[in-house]
């Protein structure tokens, strides 16, 4: 690519990985047909994620263009306390998880509000992006759209309604102790200067 390994980006990077199936098909032994089903399977699979990434950078564009992410930062929670406010954001971004499967996807709609709201606030940053990620690990537990519990799951012959059964009261449990945990971050964490 012409840059140091440790400067390479996503051109980079994705050069690589298709340089290397084409690598890894013809030491395989694997025709053309088959190599091309299957590389347009996988990309089939990754379509959804990146067509959720796509229309949240269009909603992010479209507000910083028109002001609307400046409209309801100057609204929204006015002399909210941090005891209401990391509570109200880490259930936003639960109901956020289950809306948008992609994490990344949801960073880039709601960061910049959500980090900008805290920022102006006067609460820590950096406390809403551990709200941000407690919220969508905690639904990462459950959601059926999380590969790694679907797969984990059929691994050991459990059924998806055992597993929510089994875990109910764990995530229950598990989400008023992030609460807690959060806002006393909120609370104790200095916010923007």
């Amino acid at each position: 690519t012409g840059i140091p390994l440790g400067q390479w980006y996503f051109d980079e990077a994705s050069t690589w990985f298709l340089l290397m199936a084409l690598i890894i098909g013809v030491i395989g032994g694997v025709s053309e047909s088959r190599f091309v089903k299957a590389f347009i399977n996988g990309a089939a699979d990754m379509m959804s994620v990146v067509l959720i990434i796509a229309l949240a950078r269009s909603i992010t564009v479209l507000m910083a263009k028109t002001g609307l992410d400046m409209w309801i930062l100057n609204n929204a929670a006015a002399g909210m306390s941090a005891i209401i406010f990391a509570p109200l954001s880490f259930l936003l971004y639960v109901v956020l998880s289950f809306l948008i499967p992609s994490s990344s996807g949801m960073a880039t709609v709601s960061m910049p509000i959500m980090g900008g709201l805290a920022s102006q606030l006067n609460f820590s940053v950096e406390t809403m992006v551990m709200i941000y990620s407690a919220g969508n690990g905690l639904v990462n537990l459950f959601t059926p759209t999380s590969g790694a519990i679907m797969g984990g799951l059929a691994l050991a012959k459990i059924e998806y309604s055992t597993w929510l059964k089994f875990g109910a009261k764990l995530f229950v449990v598990l989400g008023i102790v992030c609460m807690v945990i959060l806002t006393a971050a909120m609370l104790i964490l200095p916010g923007a200067a």
